[in-house]
C-alpha cells in the first residue's frame, strides 16, 4: 500500500519550508518530499555567480518588526524572531551559500517534516479500490509510492526556458556555461536574453572578454521604471554603463534568429527592425563569436512528471502553470503550485521572490485550512464606526510587510453589513483578484478593498523614466502622486464604484507627518471621510484631511513663485491640460533666488 498523507509537498526550497512550518503548527498530516540531501538545494548551484539580488537590509529607522520585514527579502516567516536571515550576513546583496545555510537551520530548528533523497518521477490521479476517490499517487526513483488528497508543487525552476531556434546545440546556456574566466579572456562573447541572468553572466565576463554583446530582442525593462522586482536590477547594470560610455561591451535590442558553426566560431544570425532607416524594413546579418550563452529564464512546470489524467495546463510555451486565483491548477482539482511559480498570476509585485511568496504561502495555508479543515479564514471584527476601520487601514499600510511586498496584488477587504447589529468584518492579506470573485464580496452592499499601489501611469510619457520623480509631490492633490501609497476602493454588490488614495510618504509610513505637513492624521481622515460618504456610519461628521492642521499654516511652509520666477518656467509644464500629471524636475526649476 502507498504511504498516505493528506497533503504532500514536493520540494524543500523556501516555499516548501514555509508551508511545512504552517502545516506543523496546525498539526496537519503532511510530508515534504525532497530529491536532494538538503533543503534549498537549487541555491547550491544557482545563481551561477553566487550573488543574490534579494536585499538584506539590517538597519532601519523604525522599531516595528513587520516594517523591518519589508526590507528583509530572504527570511522565512515564523514566530521565532531570532531566526532571521539578517543575522547570517551583513552584505546588502548576500551570497547564495548563506541562504542555503539559513534554510537548513530553519528546517532543523522548526523540525520541518522532510524526507530527503526522495525524487518523485511520476504523478497520477486514480480511483483505487479501498481508497478515497481522486487521490494523487506518486512514484519515486527508489520505487516507493505515496498517495495524498492534496498535492502542492514547490519545485521552483525545473528547467531552462530556451528559445525555439536552430543551432542551439552549438551554444551554452546560463545553467551550463563555464564560469571560469580563463576561458573567455580576449574572446568575443554573445549573450542572448535581457533579464537579470543575462546581465549577471555579462557582468562576470566584462573584465575578461574582448567584448560582450547582449542580444535582447527588444527594449530593456528596468526595475526602477517598472517597479517590478523581476525586471533588470541596478546591481546588474555594469554592461549598460560601459555601453553608454562606449567601452566596447553593448546591449543590442536585436532579434536573434539562430546559430550555425564555422570552424571554431559560432555564427549568430539576427535581424533588426530598422524603422528609422531611409527605407524602413528588416535588416538581416550574421556575426561570428567565440562563445554564445543563452540566458532566457526558467520553466516552472515539468509536464513529464504527470500522467495525462492530471497534467496541469501551462502557458507561455510551458513556462508557467495556469492557475486559479487561489494558486490551484486551473484544470486539476487539489493540485496547487507554490513558490516562484506563484508569479503566474502576479507579474507586477514580488510573487516570484521569497519576500513575496512567503506571504502568498501564508494566505494559501489559511485558505486551505478553511477549505479542507473547516477553520474559518482569520477575520478581525470591528465596531460600526469609521475610526477603527481607518485606523487599521493606516496601521497595516504603514507597517505590514505582506501588502507592501505584494503591492496591488494583495490587500485587505472590509465588509460593512447593512444590519446595524452586525460588526464590521476585516479580512487581511487576500489576493485582490481572489477577493473580487467571492460570493460574500459580491453580495455586500458596502465592500472596501485596501492595498498599496503605484500611480506612474497617470504621468503618461514621464512614467518611462522614474528618476524624474525627485521632488516632493503636491500634498493638495492626491491624484498626481506617483509612488506607492494606500488605495481604498468601494464596491457595491460586486460592482466597482470609486476609489481614493492616500498621500505619498518618503518611507511609506502613513501614520507619521511628512514634508512640512503637521496633520499626522491626514490619510486616516481621508479614509474616514471616504467610508462615511457611502455608509454614514458617523452621521454628520467631517474629518480634517488637509495636509496641514489648518490652511492658515500654509504661508509658513510654502512661498509661491514670484511673477518674475514664473517667467522662467515653461508654461506647458505647469498649465494643466485634461488633468495631465507632470512631475517636477531639477531642469525645470528656476534658478535660486535670494530670500
Amino acid at each position: 500500500m502507498p504511504t498516505y498523507h493528506e497533503t504532500i509537498i514536493i520540494g524543500a526550497g523556501p516555499a516548501g519550508l514555509q508551508m511545512g512550518y504552517y502545516m506543523n503548527n496546525a498539526e496537519r498530516d503532511h510530508i515534504i518530499l525532497e530529491a536532494a540531501n538538503k533543503a534549498g538545494h537549487f541555491f547550491t548551484h544557482e545563481p551561477r555567480h553566487r550573488l543574490l539580488i534579494s536585499i538584506n537590509k539590517r538597519f532601519n529607522p523604525f522599531p516595528d518588526f513587520e516594517y523591518n520585514m519589508r526590507h528583509d527579502w530572504n527570511s522565512l516567516l515564523s514566530d521565532d524572531r531570532s531566526l532571521l536571515f539578517t543575522k547570517y550576513t551583513d552584505k546588502l546583496f548576500p551570497a547564495a551559500d548563506d541562504l542555503v545555510r539559513y534554510m537548513n537551520d530553519y528546517a532543523q530548528k522548526h523540525e520541518i517534516k522532510i524526507q530527503y533523497n526522495t525524487r518523485v518521477v511520476h504523478i497520477s490521479k486514480e480511483n483505487r479500490r479501498g481508497a478515497a476517490k481522486g487521490l494523487f499517487y506518486l512514484k519515486t526513483e527508489g520505487g516507493g509510492e505515496y498517495s495524498c488528497k492534496v498535492l502542492i508543487m514547490a519545485t521552483g525552476a525545473v528547467a531552462e526556458h530556451l528559445p525555439d531556434m536552430p543551432g542551439l546545440e552549438y551554444v551554452d546556456t546560463y545553467a551550463s556555461h563555464d564560469i571560469d574566466p580563463e576561458k573567455y579572456k580576449g574572446k568575443l562573447v554573445a549573450i542572448i536574453g535581457r533579464g537579470n541572468s543575462a546581465f549577471e553572466a555579462a557582468n562576470h565576463l566584462a573584465p575578461y572578454a574582448a567584448f560582450v554583446h547582449i542580444f535582447g530582442g527588444r527594449a530593456l525593462k528596468h526595475a526602477w521604471n517598472t517597479h517590478f522586482v523581476g525586471d533588470l536590477r541596478a546591481i546588474n547594470n555594469t554592461i549598460l554603463d560601459m555601453y553608454m560610455l562606449k567601452s566596447l561591451h553593448s546591449y543590442l535590442g536585436i532579434e536573434c534568429l539562430g546559430f550555425s558553426k564555422e570552424g571554431d566560431q559560432i555564427i549568430l544570425h539576427f535581424r533588426d527592425l530598422v524603422l528609422h532607416w531611409t527605407t524602413p524594413g528588416w535588416f538581416h546579418d550574421t556575426k561570428p563569436y567565440d562563445h554564445v550563452i543563452v540566458c532566457t529564464g526558467w520553466k516552472y512546470v515539468d509536464p513529464s512528471l504527470f500522467a495525462d489524467n492530471c497534467k496541469p495546463a501551462t502557458k507561455k510555451r510551458g513556462k508557467f502553470p495556469v492557475l486559479k486565483t487561489n494558486w490551484e491548477s486551473e484544470n486539476v482539482e487539489n493540485l496547487f503550485f507554490m513558490g516562484t511559480s506563484m508569479q503566474a498570476i502576479d507579474r507586477q509585485a514580488a510573487s516570484g521572490f521569497i519576500h513575496g511568496f512567503r506571504y502568498n504561502v501564508r494566505t494559501m495555508h489559511r485558505q486551505m485550512e478553511e477549505r479542507y479543515q473547516g477553520v474559518p479564514y482569520p477575520v478581525k471584527l470591528l465596531p460600526r464606526n469609521v475610526s477603527p476601520i481607518a485606523d487599521l487601514m493606516i496601521e497595516r499600510s504603514s507597517i505590514e510587510a505582506g501588502i507592501y511586498q505584494l503591492n496591488t496584488f494583495m490587500g485587505d477587504v472590509v465588509i460593512i453589513p447593512e444590519d446595524p447589529n452586525e460588526q464590521v468584518r476585516y479580512y487581511p492579506d487576500l489576493p485582490m483578484v481572489y477577493a473580487l470573485e467571492q460570493e460574500w464580496f459580491k453580495k455586500a452592499k458596502f465592500a472596501y478593498t485596501m492595498f498599496l499601489k503605484y500611480y506612474f501611469d497617470r504621468f503618461e510619457e514621464y512614467a518611462k523614466d522614474a528618476i524624474v520623480f525627485d521632488h516632493w509631490p503636491n500634498p493638495e492633490d492626491e491624484h498626481c502622486q506617483a509612488f506607492l501609497r494606500p488605495t481604498v476602493c468601494y464596491y457595491s454588490n460586486g460592482e466597482f464604484v470609486e476609489e481614493i488614495s492616500g498621500t505619498e510618504n518618503l518611507v511609506l509610513r502613513f501614520d507619521t507627518e511628512d514634508h512640512s505637513a503637521d496633520n499626522i492624521d491626514k490619510n486616516r481622515n481621508l479614509f474616514k471621510n471616504f467610508i462615511n460618504k457611502h455608509t454614514n456610519l458617523n452621521p454628520g461628521e467631517k474629518f480634517n484631511d488637509y495636509f496641514l492642521l489648518s490652511k492658515d499654516r500654509k504661508p509658513t511652509v510654502f512661498r509661491p513663485l514670484t511673477e518674475e520666477e514664473m517667467k522662467r518656467v515653461p508654461p506647458e509644464f505647469y498649465k494643466t491640460i485634461n488633468y495631465k500629471c507632470r512631475p517636477s524636475t531639477l531642469d525645470l526649476l528656476p534658478p535660486p533666488v535670494a530670500e
